[in-house]
């Protein structure tokens, strides 16, 4: 493994603007086995070329059409780059307020926007789908035509780039080698997450959260692990994880503090969690980023 870097998605953004962002990557200019993790989810269309991309212990053929999805924390890089050309398309499904509507009946679109964190490190490596020779250019043009809206200071802007951006999810979610079952729409399951996102920083008993939403507790967790691909209880502590990170990064609380106000019980047990998914401390943590961002 040459390096590791974790980046927070804040870092590539002006201030006030939403989650979203895109950086093309031309052929031959991505570094070979230059592993980084994010705190973001990333969209990665392969635009030309072929390559390796490299997950954990796995290694996987990629080609142009290719579509990767990459989760928050996973390190990953990629390998035999001289042909390699790409676009990263990269965002937090926390932050990006989409109204989601009948989106879940579409396939894949749980797993564009709700990240879980039992999904194994072979699955990310492998592409989420593969397009064909024109589905890759007209979603490339979609991209682009994003990239040139969120770099404008038109009115509007962030409207508009939302917007495009539903197109995109949409085409890559209509596209034919999207195999994944649709899933039934979860609008209480959505409220029960949206609990959990007002009450972050309070004691939440995972056993009551059907109570919540007024759901018996068997079609409760069945209907969760359907919507997220994870239990309850493993999405909370996905959830207070990122929380911690954003407070880490964008204030001078205690390492105490954060575990607090993340909801946590306390400062050891966030320590351990940095160790198992970052290989770092929080203060190492909080360093590195002050040090790529120095204004922050």
């Amino acid at each position: 493994m040459a390096s590791f870097l974790t980046n927070g998605l804040e870092r590539y953004l002006p201030r006030h603007a939403i989650p979203l962002y895109v950086e093309e990557v031309a052929v031959g200019a991505h570094p070979a086995r230059r592993f980084h993790g994010h705190t973001f989810m990333e969209i990665v269309l392969i635009l030309a070329g072929e390559g390796e991309h490299l997950v954990g212990e796995s290694s996987t053929e990629i080609r142009a059409g290719d579509v990767l999805l990459i989760h928050p924390g996973i390190s990953h890089g990629y390998d035999r780059t001289a042909t390699l050309g790409l676009v990263n398309l990269v965002y937090d499904p926390h932050k990006l307020a989409l109204p989601q509507l009948d989106g879940q009946r579409m396939p894949l679109f749980d797993r564009l926007f709700m990240p879980w964190q039992t999904i194994t490190p072979e699955l990310i490596g492998r592409p989420l789908l593969h397009l064909e020779t024109a589905e890759t250019a007209a979603l490339g043009g979609k991209i682009n035509r994003l990239a040139t809206e969120l770099n404008s200071n038109r009115p509007g802007r962030n409207f508009l780039s939302t917007a495009i951006f539903m197109e995109i999810v949409a085409e890559l979610c209509r596209s034919g080698t999207a195999s994944e079952e649709p899933a039934v729409s979860e609008f209480l399951i959505g409220d029960a997450i949206r609990y959990m996102h007002d009450h972050l920083d309070e004691p939440i008993e995972v056993e009551k959260l059907p109570d919540v939403v007024s759901m018996s507790r068997r079609n409760f967790f069945r209907r969760f692990r359907n919507a997220t691909g994870c239990t309850p209880g493993e999405y909370l502590r996905e959830l207070r994880f990122h929380h911690a990170l954003e407070l880490l990064r964008r204030t001078d609380l205690s390492v105490a503090e954060v575990a607090l106000r993340s909801g946590f019980c306390d400062g050891n047990y966030i320590c351990r969690l940095f160790r198992e998914r970052l290989d770092t401390t929080p203060r190492r943590f909080r360093a590195a980023c002050r040090t790529d961002n120095p204004g922050h």
